[in-house]
């Protein structure tokens, strides 16, 4: 609190804003004058949970809302000078933390898996793929459906000649990049907001795809990072009169947009450092002398989340648009494998790290229409239920895998897929109380709501193939 106290008096702070999420990942927020902050503090900010998808009905919808001040960061865009930071949802009565809280849930994970693992830190890094458009024009009524994007990439009358770039625009240079001093103003505000970045570069697709990259952070930062990471890319977006979407696969043939996901277990107290294991303590997941300087931890971690894969991909790929990208004859991975330095695997050992006190793996299948907070927890907790069981995945396999002969499992071919996966896989989830029967069944029913949204809708591409049949 001296530290929120100490920042308002600097910043001349006016407002407090209050985020969080909603079950599907939608960031929402309530703002209040600074001076009502100890109140928040102490007794929590009343709102109607029924006006917030996935939460409760009208009849007993009260909740509060109490910060958490651990995520305080000043508002870059905010007008007025403003502190914001991330809710905990509690049940009206002050006392009990709501159940369906996203945060909550990731929460539950991290505890789980460290109590099982003797870990310190869970440590997550993302990617955020996405694509910069100067605008973006859709809708639909009765008689008609249509999309229409625009970009400073796509323009026939360019003396810069990008339209005539040809091939995979993986760390293509300016003139054909035209996003990356965009990208450089957002890599400031990221890690002025607390999630420095990495890196930041223009991804394969052309018509501008770019990716940034932060660093490890312990889980529930991470999973707080991609939501205010998305927060600032759609500002920043506004602000330069562009429009953003992290859309899987906005574009037919183009490279599709994932939020990719390092993970390793961190432990603190040895005197082995590395950039990846952090300052202060070595990754649980090495081994110089295992599979790819993977621990047995790591395989058996590895082996639950390959184990859980279809399932998974009702809560890391929750989107009918995700399935598109999951598809043969780019990165995204179709087959349920693991290999080193292999970008169609769907879990890819870094062939880079040398270090086994560094060893993380990267889990290719998510993308970002997942509610970070459930997706990352899904996956932890796929990774403990292997850890259980001591699962072995095998040997990591070399090549591309484009034909189920290999014997691999398949990523699901469509959301309505996932879920039924979702529906005969979820007792992994369940354990130590993280996710419920209730939480699962009412996110199958939100999903659902989707899957029917587009399958009762003529696609604009059925009147090409059967207008004149």
């Amino acid at each position: 609190m001296k530290r929120i106290e100490n920042a308002i008096l600097e910043k001349d702070i006016r407002f407090f804003d209050l985020k969080y999420s909603d079950l599907t990942g939608r960031l929402r927020h309530v703002t209040l004058p600074v001076e009502q902050l100890e109140h928040a503090v102490n007794e929590g900010v009343g709102f109607d949970s029924s006006a917030v998808a996935g939460f409760r009905t009208v009849d007993a919808g009260d909740m509060l809302l109490k910060p958490d001040l651990d995520s305080a960061f000043v508002d870059p865009f905010a007008q007025e000078p403003t502190i914001s930071c991330f809710a905990e949802i509690y049940e009206s009565d002050g006392q009990r933390r709501y159940e369906r809280d996203p945060r909550a849930i990731l929460q539950r994970a991290v505890a789980a898996l460290k109590k099982e693992t003797h870990a310190d830190e869970v440590m997550v890094r993302p990617e955020f793929e996405f694509y910069l458009f100067n605008k973006a024009e859709f809708w639909t009524d009765q008689s008609s459906a249509a999309y229409r994007i625009e970009t400073d990439e796509l323009k026939h009358d360019d003396p810069s000649g990008v339209s005539l770039f040809k091939g995979p625009a993986y760390h293509v240079a300016p003139p054909f990049d035209r996003s990356s001093d965009f990208r450089s103003e957002l890599s400031l505000l990221m890690a002025g907001c607390g999630v420095p970045v990495k890196y930041h570069h223009h991804e394969g697709g052309r018509y501008s795809q770019v990716e940034v990259e932060p660093v490890f952070l312990p889980a529930m930062r991470s999973a707080d990072g991609i939501m205010i990471g998305k927060y600032l890319v759609r500002n920043l977006a506004f602000k330069f009169d562009k429009s953003a979407t992290f859309m899987p696969k906005p574009i037919f043939g183009e490279a599709g947009s994932g939020m990719h996901l390092h993970l390793f277990l961190r432990k603190h107290g040895s005197e082995r450092r590395g950039v990846g294991a952090g300052e202060d303590g070595v990754s649980l997941f090495g081994d110089e002398k295992g599979p790819a300087r993977l621990s047995k931890l790591a395989l058996s971690f590895v082996g639950g989340i390959l184990d859980h894969a279809p399932s998974l991909c009702a809560l890391t790929n929750p989107s009918t648009n995700s399935y598109r990208r999951l598809v043969p004859g780019y990165e995204a991975p179709v087959l349920v494998f693991f290999s080193v330095a292999n970008r169609t695997a769907a879990i890819r050992i870094p062939g880079y790290v040398n270090n086994a006190a560094e060893m993380a793996f990267e889990y290719r299948i998510p993308d970002a229409t997942a509610n970070p907070y459930l997706s990352l927890a899904a996956v932890l907790m796929a990774g403990l239920d292997g850890v259980r069981r001591q699962v072995d995945p095998g040997s990591p396999l070399d090549g591309r895998l484009d034909s189920r002969e290999q014997g691999r499992k398949a990523v699901p071919f469509s959301l309505v897929r996932a879920l039924d996966e979702l529906q005969r896989d979820s007792a992994y989830l369940i354990q130590d109380g993280v996710f419920s029967k209730e939480i699962l069944d009412k996110w199958v029913e939100l999903k659902m709501d989707e899957v029917e949204a587009v399958a009762r809708r003529p696609h604009p591409w059925e009147f090409s193939l059967y207008y004149g049949c």
